[in-house]
C-alpha cells in the first residue's frame, strides 16, 4: 500500500508543486506554520505567516499591476478566468485530495465543494452572476486611491474553494486584483487555485494569499483583516463576514434556526436537518444547530431524523482536536440539565500531533426545555439540539437574537410568513430546503 500523501508534489504532481514553490508573497518575517494532513498526521511543506509588513506590501504590489492587468480589456481578462475554470476541471481531483488532506473534508463534503467552485467559476466564465457584486468601499481606503484597484477577499474556512471564487472573480474581472486572506489549514487550496490562475495566463501579483497568523506570536486573524482593510480599496463581501471576536473554539455569534411547523413535511425536515447541522462538520455560516420543532410534530421528527443521522456518513474533521473535547464537555453538561441523547454518546479518542484529525460523531439531543429558556453556548461540530414550541410567536422571539441563516418548514405561503421576518437579524431565510451559504442564490 502506497503511503498517505504528505508533500504537494504527492499531492497535486510535480508540475503543480512547481506552480505553487512560487510564492504569491515574498514574506519580511520569518514566522512559518506547519499543517498536517487531516487524513495522515503527515506535515505538508511549512508556510509562510503574513505578518502587518508582508500585508502591506501585498496591496502595494497589487496597486501597482492593477493597470496593466485594467489595460488588457475586458475579453481577455474574461479569457484568463475561463482559462482557470478549466484548470479547475482538470484538476478536480487534485483539488478533491487537498480539500481532504488540508481542510479535512470527508468525502462527500469534499465532492460538494469541489462542484461549488466549478458551479461559480463557470458562471464567471460566462460574464455573468458573479461579475454583478459590487463591492463596499473600505472605510478606510483614502479617495485619492481613484479606481478601487485592489479588494481584499477572505476565505471560508467551511468553503475553502468557493469562497475564493466568490470573493475573487468579480474583482478580477472588473480589471481590479486581490488580496485573500486564508487559513493555514485551507491555505494550499487558496494557493493550488492561484497557482491554476497563474498557469492560465494571470499576471503575478495580481492574486496574491496572505496566510493568516497561527504562528506562536504571529498576528491574530482579525489583525491581518484590519491591516489589509485599512491599505486596500474594497473589501470583497461575505455571506457571514468573519467575528472579530470569535476564536477558533468558541462560537461567538448566534447559531443559527432551524424550523419545523405544524404544517411541514416532518420527512423532508429530517432528510434536510442532516445536511444542515451535521455537514462539514457543522462548523459552516449556514449551520443551523439549533432546531424548533412544534410540539404535535416533535416525535415523528425525532423518529425520522434519528435514523437519517444514524446513516449519516458524515465524516469531515475539526480543525482543532481540542474542539472535539469542548462538544463532549458540552454534551455531559446538557445531559445533565436534562437533555436526553438520541445517539450514542461522542468519545473523545486520545489524538497524537502525527495521527489523522479526530471525526467527530454527530451529536442529536432532545431538549425539554422550551425556547425562552436560556441554553449553553452551542460548541462548533455536528450538533442538533432539538427543542419543541406550541406558538409560533416563540420561534420569532427567538429568531430574534438568532443567526443571520433561518430554515423553515411549512407549507404556508412565503407571502404570508414574510411579513413576519422583517424585524429578524436573518439575512438567508430558506424555505423547505436545507441552508446554504453563499451570495449566490
Amino acid at each position: 500500500m502506497r503511503a498517505p500523501a504528505h508533500t504537494y508534489e504527492e499531492l497535486l504532481g510535480a508540475t503543480m508543486a512547481q506552480a505553487l514553490a512560487v510564492s504569491a508573497l515574498t514574506p519580511a518575517s520569518h514566522d512559518l506554520v506547519t499543517v498536517r494532513s487531516a487524513l495522515s498526521g503527515r506535515p505538508l511543506p511549512p508556510l509562510a505567516v503574513c505578518s502587518a509588513a508582508d500585508a502591506r506590501a501585498a496591496v502595494a504590489r497589487g496597486r501597482e499591476v492593477s493597470g496593466s492587468w485594467l489595460g488588457v480589456g475586458a475579453p481577455a481578462r474574461l479569457g484568463v478566468i475561463a482559462g482557470l475554470r478549466e484548470e479547475i476541471r482538470a484538476h478536480r481531483a487534485d483539488l478533491n485530495r487537498l480539500l481532504r488532506h488540508g481542510a479535512g473534508f470527508g468525502p462527500a463534503d469534499a465532492v460538494e465543494e469541489c462542484q461549488d467552485g466549478e458551479r461559480l467559476s463557470r458562471r464567471a466564465a460566462r460574464g455573468g452572476g458573479l461579475a454583478a457584486h459590487r463591492w463596499p468601499r473600505s472605510p478606510y481606503a483614502s479617495e485619492q486611491t481613484g479606481a478601487r484597484a485592489v479588494t481584499v477577499s477572505y476565505g471560508d474556512d467551511a468553503r475553502p474553494l468557493a469562497s475564493l471564487c466568490e470573493g475573487a472573480l468579480p474583482a478580477l474581472l472588473r480589471g481590479g486584483t486581490v488580496v485573500t486572506e486564508v487559513s493555514a489549514r485551507t491555505a494550499p487550496v487558496a494557493l493550488a487555485v492561484t497557482a491554476m490562475a497563474r498557469r492560465a495566463g494571470l499576471p503575478d501579483g495580481v492574486w496574491q494569499v496572505a496566510v493568516r497568523g497561527e504562528a506562536p506570536g504571529a498576528m491574530s486573524g482579525s489583525g491581518l483583516r484590519a491591516v489589509l482593510a485599512e491599505h486596500a480599496d474594497a473589501v470583497a463581501p461575505l455571506c457571514c463576514p468573519p467575528d472579530p471576536a470569535e476564536s477558533l473554539r468558541v462560537r461567538s455569534r448566534p447559531p443559527g434556526l432551524f424550523v419545523l411547523r405544524h404544517d411541514g413535511s416532518a420527512r423532508a425536515a429530517a432528510r434536510a436537518a442532516v445536511r444542515a447541522c451535521f455537514a462539514r462538520a457543522g462548523r459552516g455560516c449556514a449551520t443551523t444547530p439549533h432546531v424548533a420543532v412544534h410540539a404535535s410534530r416533535a416525535e415523528e421528527f425525532l423518529h425520522r431524523f434519528s435514523r437519517e443521522a444514524a446513516a449519516s456518513t458524515c465524516t469531515t474533521t475539526l480543525p482543532d482536536e481540542h474542539q472535539l473535547a469542548l462538544l463532549s464537555e458540552w454534551f455531559d453538561t446538557c445531559l445533565a440539565a436534562g437533555a436526553r441523547s438520541l445517539l450514542p454518546r461522542p468519545r473523545t479518542p486520545e489524538h497524537r500531533s502525527d495521527a489523522p484529525s479526530p471525526v467527530p460523531a454527530p451529536v442529536l439531543l432532545r431538549d425539554r426545555a422550551g425556547l425562552s429558556d436560556s441554553r449553553p453556548e452551542i460548541p462548533r461540530g455536528p450538533v442538533a439540539l432539538v427543542t419543541a414550541f406550541t406558538h409560533w410567536a416563540e420561534v420569532l422571539d427567538h429568531a430574534r437574537h438568532g443567526g443571520r441563516h433561518l430554515c423553515v418548514f411549512t407549507r404556508t405561503p412565503l407571502r404570508y410568513l414574510s411579513p413576519q421576518f422583517g424585524d429578524l437579524p436573518a439575512r438567508r431565510i430558506h424555505l423547505n430546503r436545507a441552508p446554504r451559504a453563499g451570495l449566490m442564490p
